[in-house]
């Protein structure tokens, strides 16, 4: 009796569906956003994404047994990881970076030494605090890896991958086997950073052992060139950045210091939801980046959409917003709209929506008719284009005039 009650009820729900739109509204973007955005795929589709591998990455070959040899890697390897790391700097309004051939130099012998012991690519090998020096390597060198292992990012993998990628890798810090301290990234993104080197090798063991000098004994005591770096970034950031697994967001203050842990709140402008930042983390005790305050913290479950606008409070911290964007122009079907296009568009589809009405009944008037028609089928005579779902059936002959009297009967008893 309850199932045979419920089948009108369930039904005419159904007959709503169509009529409820699940779109939501997308954020407005200021012309200069879009320019920006613009320019932003632009030199992104510019970036050089040759794959590397043991057979193409190096100018010279370096050997990495008896008469031990670094090797060189090849400039355009060198010079797309620069370009990488200043492309992404700019995307926080930081000012770019360049290498020296000494630091080159370094940090190369650094991966050569790291590439001939098959260092254990699962353990911090920052100082190589857990390897020993072979023979083959002289004191020199193996204390030159030791301290610039330290004042580095390392990264390893044994994927074939492009020059830019392993930089991607790192600041999007997703590999992190400290956790998420996000301190490859602060490096990366460090406000006082100027010069950096660029050094590769391939063990036996088919890792690449990749190293970018970061810590500079002069970018120490250099003035920041700004107070706050926050990832995503302030204003326009690329959605493929923002989310992945084990991707967490960060805020990083230069000159500030904050001990406590904030509660985060993450609200999308277009939507209005509003959700928690979790795995909030302070580790503002580590110093990357010379930065003197680093909160760490998780989307948790927020749905992250390009085209959106959220703003991100971080209690009695800081307070943003920011736009999601592709950055890979070749698969954005986002629409970036502007104030003026939007209010255009919502115009045409009131027109369109007036035009119809003629045609399209309000929902309630199309239950009454129907409802009607189930009593007395000769009294009133549905519209041809009601409703989809019941058009369908009706055609079909799946759903008659005598179930709804059907089941009106059986409720009356």
């Amino acid at each position: 009796m309850l199932l045979r009650k419920f089948s009108i009820t369930a039904i005419v729900a159904l007959l709503f569906v169509p009529l409820v739109s699940q779109d939501a509204q997308a954020a407005t973007f200021t012309t200069q956003e879009i320019n920006e955005i613009h320019n932003f795929q632009k030199e992104y589709a510019s970036l050089d994404k040759t794959n590397y591998s043991a057979s193409n990455i190096y100018a010279v070959k370096p050997h990495l047994s008896k008469k031990f040899k670094a090797g060189r890697l090849r400039s355009k390897y060198i010079n797309t990881q620069i370009d990488y790391i200043n492309y992404y700097r700019s995307l926080f309004g930081l000012s770019p970076v360049t290498t020296s051939d000494s630091s080159n130099s370094d940090t190369q012998k650094t991966a050569a030494v790291m590439a001939a012991i098959n260092a254990n690519p699962f353990i911090n090998q920052h100082g190589l605090p857990s390897e020993k020096r072979p023979s083959f390597i002289s004191k020199a060198t193996w204390k030159l890896a030791k301290e610039t292992s330290e004042s580095s990012n390392l990264n390893f993998n044994v994927s074939r991958q492009s020059a830019g990628e392993v930089i991607t890798d790192l600041v999007t810090d997703h590999y992190n086997l400290s956790g998420t301290d996000t301190g490859h990234r602060a490096w990366l993104l460090s406000t006082r950073l100027t010069t950096t080197g660029i050094g590769a090798a391939y063990g036996n063991n088919g890792y690449r052992y990749s190293v970018q000098k970061v810590l500079n004994a002069n970018d120490m005591f250099r003035a920041s060139s700004q107070p706050v770096v926050t990832y995503p970034s302030v204003r326009l950031f690329p959605s493929e950045l923002a989310q992945g697994k084990n991707i967490v967001w960060s805020i990083y203050l230069s000159n500030r210091v904050v001990r406590t842990t904030p509660t985060i709140t993450i609200r999308d402008l277009d939507t209005d939801i509003v959700t928690n930042g979790t795995h909030v983390r302070n580790y503002s005790s580590g110093g990357y980046g010379n930065f003197k305050t680093i909160i760490t913290y998780s989307p948790g479950k927020t749905v992250i959409r390009s085209g959106h606008e959220y703003e991100i409070n971080i209690n009695v911290v800081y307070k943003y917003r920011f736009k999601l964007f592709k950055q890979d122009a070749t698969n954005d079907t986002t629409i970036y709209a502007t104030q003026e296009e939007q209010q255009a568009n919502q115009t045409n589809q009131t027109n369109t929506s007036l035009d119809r009405q003629t045609e399209v009944q309000s929902p309630i008037l199309l239950q009454n008719k129907i409802l009607n028609a189930a009593i007395d089928a000769k009294t009133v005579s549905l519209p041809t284009n009601s409703n989809n779902l019941f058009d369908q059936l009706t055609k079909k002959g799946k759903w008659k005039q005598n179930f709804f009297v059907k089941t009106i009967r059986l409720q009356k008893h």
